[in-house]
């Protein structure tokens, strides 16, 4: 709490932001890499972990200015052997360690499965807190397993899983650097990993990275590149039902930032009835994620960027609806809210607008998403027609001034 922020001036600093600070502090100071989790922070400041190792402790104590353990709340443990090991969390998301490019042994299954795990913590870690505190890791990590790659240290028997787990964590990476803006390296990093996904002969997983670009191409003005994507698959017979509507949906996007009205909403209807014929065995596992609020907030989005904002409230009001309440959500949740006060706003739904920025307002320095910032900064950034009521006002105010400096 006596902790500055340098994220939301005038406030404390956040869980995620002292996460962030000590492991930049360690990674200047011993030259390893040590990603660490805000919830296992949690566990340290609820005293569910009594005692983290001492590099944890030695960062904790430079970052915030602290004299000793004690004043920290950590006490003395009997002996070396009540040291707290690195937990799993950690294990998961640490560098490759020994065993691959660097002249340990080579890459077997565990190692296999290690970047499987990791995968499922960058999810879930950008679900819960945003892409902006984990990007950079991912990144990391997929360079690194790039390296196990390419310096032919894995066991043969293991090669095709190994391609796949890194084309994987290629596409978790490049969706991240999406959400982050950082275009041109999203772009770079999706074509690495779409090339793995090749070799491996994973097709499920290239049409994923597929729909990603064409959905990164949207937003960077590559919109006639995401078009040429979005119908290729879109029209596929072989591309599964799921998958099919997906591309149907970017192909809508796509067409509304271009403002042809009429075939956006043609692509989007189409996009829906596909969506209505339900699922099959063919979907592949990572289609989970695409459902009816994912729709319903594309659909809102789709309207917003035709300037039809009074016809955008309704879709993303449901996508807020179904996302409420359900922890797994909390980054759609952020992007759904911020995209409802922006939409409220361009439309003069003063009560709508009230309701979403009071809502969205708490989740600034919790969460971490260039996307969601950069909207919320044009939603704040709107010129009213008439006079704010004063809550809203405020509201917004405090929004302006909780934003991150770009």
């Amino acid at each position: 709490m006596r902790t500055a922020s340098r994220r939301a001036p005038g406030e404390p600093m956040s869980r995620s932001e002292l996460a962030s600070a000590v492991s930049s502090w360690l990674w200047r100071e011993t030259g390893k890499r040590h990603d660490l989790d805000p919830h296992l922070l949690a566990k340290w400041e609820r005293g569910a972990v009594r005692r983290p190792s001492g590099p944890y402790r030695a960062a904790l104590r430079a970052v915030l200015g602290a004299s000793s353990d004690a004043e920290l709340g950590f006490v003395p443990t009997r002996s070396a052997a009540d040291e707290v090991p690195v937990e799993p969390a950690e294990a998961v998301l640490d560098p490759i360690g020994p065993g691959s490019a660097d002249g340990g042994p080579p890459a077997d299954a565990d190692f296999v499965a290690s970047l499987r795990g990791a995968i499922a913590q960058f999810v879930r870690m950008d679900s819960l807190l945003g892409s902006g505190e984990v990007v950079d890791a991912v990144v990391r990590r997929f360079r690194d397993a790039q390296r196990v790659l390419a310096s032919g240290r894995y066991r043969v028997e293991v090669e095709r899983d190994l391609e796949a787990a890194t084309a994987e964590l290629g596409e978790v990476a490049g969706w991240m650097l999406i959400d982050a803006q950082r275009h041109d390296e999203a772009r770079l990093i999706n074509s690495e990993a779409l090339m793995l996904a090749q070799i491996a002969g994973d097709t499920s997983m290239q049409w994923f990275i597929l729909s990603n670009q064409a959905l990164a191409g949207t937003y960077s003005g590559r919109q006639r590149e995401a078009l040429r994507i979005s119908e290729r698959f879109g029209e596929e017979p072989r591309v599964p039902i799921r998958v099919r509507a997906l591309f149907r949906l970017r192909q809508a996007r796509a067409l509304g930032h271009l403002g042809d009205e009429s075939a956006a909403r043609s692509a989007f209807d189409r996009a829906r009835a596909t969506f209505g014929d339900g699922v099959s065995n063919r979907d592949p596992a990572w289609a989970w994620w695409f459902n009816a609020r994912e729709l319903d907030g594309h659909a809102g989005s789709m309207y917003a960027s035709l300037g039809r904002h009074a016809e955008a409230l309704p879709l993303l009001s449901s996508a807020v609806d179904l996302a409420a309440g359900r922890e797994s959500q909390r980054w759609a949740l952020y992007i759904h809210r911020a995209c409802l006060l922006d939409s409220a706003l361009a439309a003069g739904a003063v009560a709508e607008a009230e309701r979403a920025a009071i809502a969205v307002a708490p989740m600034l320095g919790q969460m971490h998403s260039v996307r969601t910032e950069n909207r919320l900064r044009r939603a704040v950034a709107r010129g009213p027609g008439e006079a704010l009521p004063s809550t809203l006002s405020d509201v917004l105010d405090h929004i302006r001034h909780r934003l991150p400096p770009r």
